[in-house]
């Protein structure tokens, strides 16, 4: 237990130095407003992004991984400390707001508690076992131990069909992230490596809250928001320990918060926000693709702008999509979606096409949408009660069009509609939370 521990405090350890060995890349990122928690929030992403990157790095280089790691952190560091008393970095607090004036503070502090009751129960879900749901075992976790073991990338990952269960046509940047974490450890620790995901929870919430903060939300406002999405199970849950969507909520929530800073023209440097987000949602899941997807065709429905500034979010969604699919298909070949067959919408097919369509939607509506009626009359009051804010609308239509788009795709399923969406449709909504939080926030903002 001891050793436990001590596996514990060194991982722990590890993420949050190389958070805080990325502070200085965060300050680049934000304009001069931002507040230290939605810098915590990029610094933190930009650590994970760091280590993720360390070990193809490292394998490509021939060199160890441990020390490529260290020495990246190293440098960041560095980096960071010599912007240290740049004054857009020491100047910048939470924006002006008059209502931070006339709040509750009981209320605040109930606030408080239930967002670190939201953390703690999802720490204690985490660590009470070794990571144990299916997919860590035949793919995340099957891949990074694989690397680990191996030092390197072993060629059997993609060509042996007897590990075609893991999905070799999945995205590599989980599977590195756990083998940079075991390389600076020392072992493959699969126990121990389950404090990464309340971490990454907890960087969410201050992702969510420096957010608001930034965009003139109230502090009560903002603490209210990450309570809610604190105590929302169905993302921080025990199975989801392990899995690819609470890492993939997190890029997706920043994926969106960018788009909307980048669309609005908020400020200069939004665009390169939205373009470490989508690296980081396309380099976690293949859903990171319909991400970036949806992202573009709300880019080609803005309203108008100045022409420079809408090439620039068109460029920083594209580059990384193109960017890391001709990666993927260099690295790993070509390798089909195992699971889908796309000959449906073929001329022969679309008669039978048509009724697996009917039956997707059926499916969806009976196992996921109709199960959680309660939450989403909720989620349509809040709606409703919010009044105009053109990045809450445009979140909210992004999240709608990713929900569209996992309600549709299994119609391609192999195995049929209905246990694609039985087996996953209500896990990988789920990491569409943070984003609808946001998105629900900010159109509450002038109400509150």
């Amino acid at each position: 237990m001891t050793n436990l521990w001590l596996s514990f405090a060194a991982i722990g350890a590890l993420l949050a130095a190389a958070g805080y060995a990325c502070h200085g890349f965060a300050g680049l990122l934000l304009p001069p407003p931002a507040n230290r928690a939605e810098r915590a929030s990029w610094a933190f992403a930009l650590g994970l992004a760091l280590l993720s990157a360390s070990v193809p790095l490292a394998l490509l280089l021939h060199i160890s991984p441990r020390w490529t790691a260290l020495v990246l952190m190293v440098a960041s560091a560095a980096f960071s400390l010599s912007r240290r008393e740049r004054p857009e970095v020491r100047g910048s607090q939470d924006p002006p707001n008059p209502k931070s004036k006339i709040q509750n503070p009981k209320f605040l502090l109930l606030l408080l508690f239930l967002i670190g009751f939201g953390i703690a129960a999802y720490l204690i879900r985490s660590l009470a076992e070794p990571l144990w749901s299916n997919d860590f075992l035949a793919i995340w976790g099957f891949k990074g131990k694989a690397i680990v073991t191996a030092g390197a990338i072993p060629r059997w990952l993609f060509t042996d069909p007897s590990v075609a269960s893991s999905h070799p046509e999945y995205p590599l940047g989980l599977p590195f992230l756990y083998a940079a974490i075991s390389f600076v450890l020392g072992r493959w620790d699969d126990q121990a490596m389950a404090i990464l995901f309340p971490l990454i929870q907890a960087a969410t919430l201050l992702g969510l809250f420096g957010w608001l903060r930034r965009r003139g939300a109230s502090p009560t406002l903002a603490f209210a928001a990450a309570a809610v999405l604190a105590n929302f199970s169905p993302l921080y849950s025990a199975f989801h320990a392990g899995l690819a969507d609470v890492p993939y909520s997190f890029a997706v929530f920043l994926f969106g918060a960018a788009l909307a800073d980048a669309v609005e023209g908020t400020d200069a440097r939004a665009p390169a926000r939205l373009a470490l987000a989508a690296t980081l949602a396309i380099s976690t899941k293949n859903e990171g693709l319909l991400l970036a997807g949806a992202g573009v065709l709300l880019w080609l429905f803005r309203r108008r702008n100045a022409a420079a500034r809408s090439r620039g979010v068109f460029l920083a969604i594209a580059i990384p999509a193109v960017v890391l699919s001709l990666a993927g298909r260099i690295a790993k070949g070509s390798l089909p979606l195992r699971d889908f067959d796309f000959g449906y919408l073929g001329p022969t097919m679309i008669l039978e096409f048509l009724p697996r369509v009917a039956e997707a939607l059926h499916s969806g509506f009976r196992e996921v949408i109709l199960p959680s009626w309660a939450g989403i009359l909720c989620l349509a009051v809040l709606i409703a009660a919010g009044r105009h804010e053109a990045s809450g609308y445009r979140m909210l239509a992004l999240a709608g069009l990713c929900f569209l788009a996992y309600l549709l795709v299994p119609a391609f399923a192999v195995l049929g509609p209905e246990w694609l969406i039985r087996t996953s449709l209500a896990r990988t909504t789920s990491a569409l939370a943070p984003l609808v939080a946001a998105a629900v926030a900010i159109r509450l903002r002038k109400a509150t």
